[in-house]
C-alpha cells in the first residue's frame, strides 16, 4: 500500500493512505532523504520512496494551483 507523507511530528512521522486513513510511523524508520509529501510504500521489511508517484502527484498539484491562480487573476 502507499502512503503519503503529511507531516513530521518529532521523531515521528505522519503518514496517510490515500482514504485519508493516518498512521504513525518513527522517522527513523524511513529513507534519510523522505519530506513531506514523498509517497512511500513498505515492502520486503522496509520503506522506500516511489520517486514516480511522488513526482506524478507534485505535478498534479503544482498544476491545480497553477490553475487556481490564474481563476482569481481574472
Amino acid at each position: 500500500m502507499k502512503y503519503s507523507i503529511d507531516r513530521f511530528e518529532g521523531e515521528f512521522a505522519v503518514l496517510q493512505d490515500d482514504e485519508r486513513n493516518s498512521m504513525d510511523v518513527l522517522r527513523s524508520l524511513l529513507p534519510d532523504n523522505a519530506r513531506q509529501g514523498d509517497v512511500v510504500i513498505f515492502e520486503d521489511e522496509k520503506w522506500r520512496i516511489d520517486a514516480e508517484e511522488t513526482s506524478t502527484r507534485r505535478d498534479r498539484v503544482k498544476k491545480l494551483q497553477q490553475r487556481l491562480l490564474n481563476k482569481h487573476k481574472k
